[in-house]
């Protein structure tokens, strides 16, 4: 027996799910078991600076099923709100926050609040962004067409070959190239098309030492080795014909020890903030007196950029700087890479920038947390208040979905779900990125089935590989996370070659070629299929409500009110089967199977169901 019920991310409970809009009043409805019977009860709520606090007295409405309802209607300025209950006339736990499960729960002291976020919007979310799939590229791992000349001492490899991990002499150059450019990935468009993929984020393709080019020599310039300026033309001229945008990583947190900008070794002659101090670069740097400067986590080959300096704000944001400039040329928005590390001062003129050149250009910025919440430094930031970020990689959801796919907790994956339900506004909730991996992490086949090296060297990783039984269980494994990740709210976004089952650990075994000639084919049509349903609205903009989670079982409805499509989309990772109660006739859209009033699933079985039209 529930003493108290209250859930946020229900519309019953709180008329408006997620974060709400400044000034916009919406209510809040908690219900108390009559045996509890208090006198009075308030809602408070309190600001994030601890300074706001409210208490609304609660008006007892219509009770019911042995429940009495407490009502309070609620308007807010644009911040972040923590809010509970208090109940008067009560001898025991008279406090009622969010449980461990998260349900209402009651408290003796200490309660644990729930957070409510409120938002201000500034810009409007593209409404390209979530209509399709994303697929995210390195260039020099894709695909090479033509002929690709090293340049420096960079040592260009075969095709497939292993990535350095180190060289002869112990030192991590990361100066190994495979011949991939921006020609190989327009040769490519016609294979994206038959993925749906509809936006193509590509890591950095400026000109830099490394091959994965976060150290960046030049903004203005594309890398010799991966092509021209026309070539990146081309490419956005190309993609766009198919439907297909193309979005940019922006590192503009710091640049490459050795860039124009800092000229560290020279090879820029004299200028450069290192060697000049009367540079006009030299005050985007931060030197001590010791000669040493401020670097990104400590790299010294990654000197970090200040800020707040005014000359860097408006290389980069000025009418003619770098952030409008490629966007001009054909780019339709930008990642941007570790944002927690981009100052609000930069990171609004940025976003100004971007949204004055282009105004459906999108922003997504690189969150590894809830992005709702997140203090970087000492300093809450404001990402998802309607003025900055559009989108912010969803690392949460990846880590909820790995959690029951490979372990079998769904809990987790529940908990990710109310988190962001709760604390993400509507616009961005179905627009998350949501990925399985990236350039930064293991290959999604490699973290399901493999085996765990997570703190073993690197060694150990360049020597293992998935046996026949681990691929293909990792195999099984991918389809069913696939599933989750395509139809789950926001949009898919595939790193290159997981849709074939690339596999390998972290960095650099995740950054392999791909292995054109050798794909997996049947993994390659499941991906294509499920490509297909994402030109269904009802997975890019319907209503997400969580149906099931419980023994090892997850299930979650989709509903999209303006097409009146209905879907179920449902996962067994238990040992048992479990039955499904559904109510009404549906189809898996992937089998063609009809299914009546329930659905049956096996161990490690899953279904992508639509509801059928109901027979007059």
């Amino acid at each position: 027996m529930d003493y108290v019920r209250f859930n946020p991310t229900d519309e019953f409970y709180k008329s408006i799910v997620g974060a709400v809009a400044e000034g916009v009043r919406f209510g809040i409805r908690l219900q108390i078991n009559q045996i509890v019977d208090p006198s009075q009860v308030k809602l408070v709520v309190y600001g994030d600076d601890n300074v706001f606090k409210q208490e609304y007295v609660m008006y007892k409405d219509a009770s019911g099923d042995g429940y009495d309802n407490f009502l309070a209607d609620v308007q807010l300025k644009k911040g972040l709100y923590w809010y509970y209950f208090v109940m008067d006339g009560v001898a025991y736990e008279r406090y009622i926050g969010i449980g461990a499960d998260n349900k209402a729960s009651l408290y003796f002291e200490q309660v644990k609040p729930w957070q409510l976020s409120v938002y201000k919007k500034q810009y409007e979310t593209p409404a390209w962004l979530n209509k399709g799939v994303m697929y995210q590229i390195m260039v020099d791992r894709f695909c090479a067409t033509g002929e690709t000349v090293a340049t420096e001492d960079k040592i260009l490899r075969h095709w497939g070959e292993q990535p350095f991990y180190r060289e002869e002499d112990g030192v991590v150059r990361n100066r190994d190239f495979f011949g991939g450019n921006l020609r190989g990935v327009i040769s490519k468009l016609d294979y994206l098309k038959s993925l749906n993929v509809t936006t193509l984020y590509l890591n950095p393709i400026f000109k830099a030492y490394s091959n994965h080019k976060y150290d960046t020599e030049d903004y203005e310039l594309i890398d010799p080795m991966f092509g021209t300026q026309q070539d990146f033309v081309e490419l956005c001229s190309e993609a766009s014909a198919m439907g297909i945008r193309v979005i940019l990583d922006g590192v503009f947190n710091h640049v490459g020890s050795s860039s124009k900008y800092f000229n560290r070794e020279g090879k820029y002659g004299t200028g450069g903030a290192y060697r000049d101090p009367n540079s006009s670069y030299r005050d985007w740097f931060t030197f001590y007196p010791d000669g040493s400067y401020e670097c990104w986590w400590n790299f010294q080959s990654l000197p970090r950029i200040n800020a707040h300096n005014k000359g860097a704000q408006k290389y980069f944001t000025s009418p003619g700087g770098i952030v409008p400039r490629w966007l001009k040329a054909g780019a339709s928005g930008w990642r941007l890479d570790v944002v927690d590390e981009i100052d609000d001062c930069m990171l609004d003129k940025i976003v100004s920038s971007a949204k004055k050149e282009k105004p459906d250009a999108v922003i997504i910025g690189e969150v590894w947390e809830d992005a709702s919440n997140k203090v970087d430094y000492g300093v809450r930031r404001h990402y998802l208040d309607g003025s900055q970020l559009d989108s912010v990689m969803n690392y949460p959801l990846m880590n909820g979905i790995i959690s029951f796919v490979r372990d079998g907790n769904e809990q987790v994956l529940s908990k990710v779900v109310f988190d962001t339900i709760n604390n993400y506004p509507r616009f961005v909730r179905n627009n998350l990125m949501n990925i399985l991996g990236t350039h930064d992490t293991i290959r999604i086949l490699t973290n399901l089935a493999g085996n765990r090296l997570d703190n073993a060297p690197k060694e150990a990783m360049a020597r293992t590989k998935l046996n026949d039984y681990q691929y293909k269980q990792g195999c099984k494994l991918l389809k069913i996370c696939a599933v989750l990740q395509y139809t789950m709210f926001g949009f898919p976004c595939v790193f290159y070659g997981d849709e074939v089952a690339m596999e390998g650990y972290k960095d650099p075994f995740c950054r392999c070629c791909y292995p054109w000639g050798e794909e997996n084919k049947l993994m390659l049509d499941f991906y294509r299929r499920l490509g297909e349903l994402r030109k269904m609205s009802v997975f890019s903009d319907g209503d997400f409500h969580e149906l099931v989670a419980e023994r090892g079982v997850y299930a979650f409805e989709r509903v999209d009110t303006e097409t009146e499509t209905k879907a179920i989309v449902a996962v067994n990772r238990s040992q048992d089967a479990y039955e499904l109660y559904l109510g009404e006739t549906y189809e898996d859209v992937l089998t063609g199977r009809k299914y009546s009033n329930s659905c049956h699933l096996q161990h490690n079985g899953y279904v992508i169901l639509k509801k059928l039209p109901s027979k007059a």
